[in-house]
């Protein structure tokens, strides 16, 4: 957890709309180290102040991970920037749409349009991120086909299966141009 994870931004969003949903919590799961501690006792100390202690959980870190994005009905990747970033996939393959930042490769990732599996948005731009995720939180039919369609995308478009097939292809190109 640090401010370039934008965790700040996911906190401000949440503190703006789950006041008016009842039945959404929040989940920020991840371990501050040491540079960070500040920031991740500034944000508890936000939340406290809003009185959303209850609705928006520190867990920690965690090891099963797989779990945790199985007990979400939305997933927000508010990166500032990111290298590459495997979060939106992950959440993907089990069926969780996606509210993602435009930063490192997950606009690869998401689909939009017809066959939505989430939504991508500015970096650092707090009402995108809340208009966004509120799309989702208030229309159930819109996030459970935005989960679906994210599994269906994740297991064609990123299998490890597929990976191994392309990288096979490219060595017989290779072998064949070579003989």
């Amino acid at each position: 957890m640090r401010h370039q994870k934008g965790t700040d931004l996911f906190v401000d969003s949440m503190i703006s709309l789950l006041p008016q949903r009842p039945d959404w919590i929040a989940i920020i799961a991840g371990r501050a180290t040491g540079a960070h501690q500040a920031f991740e006792t500034e944000l508890k100390e936000k939340v406290k102040a809003a009185g959303l202690a209850e609705r928006i959980l520190f867990v920690g870190e965690h090891n099963n991970i797989p779990d945790w994005y199985r007990a979400l009905d939305l997933f927000i990747a508010p990166q500032r920037w990111e290298g590459f970033g495997l979060t939106p996939l992950e959440a993907m393959a089990t069926q969780v749409p996606v509210v993602a930042t435009d930063v490192g490769a997950f606009s690869e990732l998401l689909a939009m349009g017809d066959g939505e599996t989430g939504i991508l948005i500015p970096a650092k731009e707090l009402t995108a991120m809340a208009d966004a995720a509120a799309s989702f939180m208030d229309d159930q039919e819109r996030t459970k086909r935005a989960g679906e369609r994210g599994l269906t995308r994740a297991i064609e478009s990123f299998s490890i299966q597929g990976e191994a097939t392309k990288i096979g292809e490219i060595y017989e190109k290779l072998l064949s141009s070579a003989t």
